[in-house]
């Protein structure tokens, strides 16, 4: 047996995976902070409104992808009710992904809804875009929209207390002080 087509098939091999990795980063660049959010599709609950890049203009917006589905996502939702609580002036919009809009009216009811707008991400597209691996995760964004912090996993009571809640309070001075 010649090792040469053998060697030659693993170099091929190798090559097309850098590639596809590669072309995978660059599909990606919402998975880096200071990169501004992209532009993303997905409709109201009520399946009325299209997401618009404009509104994240102007304000400190927090993101948080979720689903009825998912059981650290029902944990997570007292903790953003306090934080909306705690930062009135902080805009909460949820993103439910691969979600049906009965099914998360109802799951919203019983497990509170701190979102001053709720998006479905049902095709899971945006998600995708985005570059998140599970959810739930909260992507937070300035008032020129560029993404500033991104939270893999549910947020908790000392994260919101502590390094998380400091980020929010200075995101939301710059904002106040650039109008």
């Amino acid at each position: 047996m010649r090792p040469f087509p053998f060697i030659l098939f693993l170099v091929l091999s190798a090559s097309l995976v850098a590639m596809l990795l590669k072309s995978a980063e660059e599909k990606s660049p919402a998975s880096n902070v200071n990169a501004p959010f992209p532009i993303i599709s997905v409709a109201s609950l009520d399946g009325k409104t299209m997401w618009s890049p404009e509104a994240l203009k102007g304000r400190v917006t927090l993101i948080n992808f979720y689903a009825s589905w998912c059981t650290p996502c029902a944990t997570e939702m007292p903790e953003l009710a306090a934080l909306a609580k705690q930062f009135p002036k902080l805009h909460l919009a949820g993103v439910a992904w691969n979600d049906e809009p009965k099914t998360l009216t109802k799951w919203l009811a019983k497990n509170g809804n701190p979102f001053a707008s709720t998006w479905l991400d049902s095709k899971g597209d945006a998600t995708i875009d985005l570059g998140i691996k599970g959810i739930p995760e909260t992507i937070v964004v300035d008032s020129t929209g560029t993404i500033r912090y991104r939270l893999a996993g549910p947020l908790t009571a000392a994260m919101r207390e502590g390094e998380f809640g400091a980020l929010i309070t200075t995101l939301l001075a710059e904002a106040n002080h650039a109008k």
